[in-house]
């Protein structure tokens, strides 16, 4: 009976959708359809496209693809693909990625004269949509999430080679140092402090220890796929912040993330307190009673408990947080010292 349990929660790869008017729940299921399509080759996998679907389906589909999304990065690439032209940028190996900072940390025609910084007045903000890549199209004002996701975004449409990375509740660029500019092999673009960071420095700075780097929870490049998956964590992050619950469908979305990208403690953190939900609600509405279906759950438990542990993750503390905030408030001073200079 246990081992049937477990099939029954393991197997749905596709969850359904109630009829129209659709809920505010029914938007979070087309997305994680969409989502696992792609993951499962069903679908083109598409950063943007899995981006674009956690976010709609916060704001229950009162956001356009093609409009507020779709339109403005097209409009973002034509701009740096000249950037890229009249400078000359053919000539370095990274020169696609040289364009892409440059439109994003100085004044351009292509961007209104006015870079991407970190957005400040949200710094303590809570909301969820704060981290959202729309709204940084939209305001020209982001964090350590939204940036580095636009980033990316730019640059799989650009065909620049980047991958995403994490530091504990952090995130920032990765590419190849093909030209040479530093002695490592890896340049970590950190778009909140337009700062090429070395290795040494992320790892010291975040308190990282070496079992997480080694496992690849942190300062790892992510696959295009191991990326998508980890929006499909964003996506149930969302869930839980616009529903205030972890319930099946939490489950769900950490569980099928957790297939393609292991080395996510958040995806682990978001299933543990998922299956800890169902446990309560399933004994609650059962008169207290533990039957196969508790136990296997419980089994899930201790299986998330020790597949958590595996990734050695890090706890951000309160002095890194002020460290990190400290950080950004000095280098967008001296970004913008450094513009007005000119």
């Amino acid at each position: 009976m246990k081992k049937l349990w477990l099939y029954f929660l393991l197997l749905p790869l596709q969850l359904s959708v109630q009829a129209q008017p659709m809920t505010a729940e029914d938007y979070y299921v087309s997305a994680f359809n969409e989502m696992s399509d792609m993951l499962a080759g069903r679908e083109t996998l598409s950063i943007k496209r899995a981006v674009y679907l956690a976010e709609w389906a916060f704001y229950e589909g009162k956001l356009d693809y093609k409009t507020d999304f779709c339109d403005e990065i097209d409009r973002i690439k034509t701009f740096i693909l000249d950037l890229y032209k009249e400078n000359k940028l053919h000539t370095y190996k990274t020169g696609m990625q040289m364009a892409i900072s440059s439109y994003i940390v100085s004044p351009y025609s292509g961007n209104g004269y006015t870079p991407y910084t970190y957005d400040f007045v949200s710094m303590d903000n809570e909301s969820w949509e704060r981290q959202f890549v729309s709204k940084t199209l939209k305001t020209h004002k982001g964090q350590c999430r939204s940036l580095p996701w636009m980033y990316k975004i730019l640059a799989n449409e650009l065909n620049a080679n980047v991958s995403l990375a994490h530091a504990p509740r952090h995130c920032y660029i990765m590419y190849k140092d093909e030209d040479k500019f530093t002695p490592e092999e890896w340049i970590n673009l950190e778009l909140t402090t337009n700062q090429m960071n070395p290795s040494w420095w992320i790892k010291q700075d975040f308190e990282i220890c070496d079992s997480a780097v080694i496992v690849g929870t942190y300062m790892t490049p992510l696959t295009d796929t191991e990326t998508v998956a980890c929006q499909m964590a964003e996506l149930a992050f969302g869930y839980k912040e616009k529903f205030h619950r972890y319930d099946k469908f939490t489950y769900y979305c950490a569980s099928r993330s957790l297939e393609l990208y292991p080395m996510n403690p958040n995806a682990w953190i978001i299933r543990g307190k998922s299956i800890e939900r169902m446990i309560h609600d399933y004994i609650k509405r059962n008169g207290n009673s533990v039957d196969d279906y508790v136990a296997s759950l419980i089994h899930l438990m201790d299986e998330t408990k020790r597949s958590f542990y595996k990734t050695y993750m890090t706890e951000e503390t309160e002095v890194i947080r002020e460290r990190r905030k400290q950080q950004a408030v000095e280098a967008q001073k001296y970004i913008r010292e450094k513009t007005l200079s000119k």
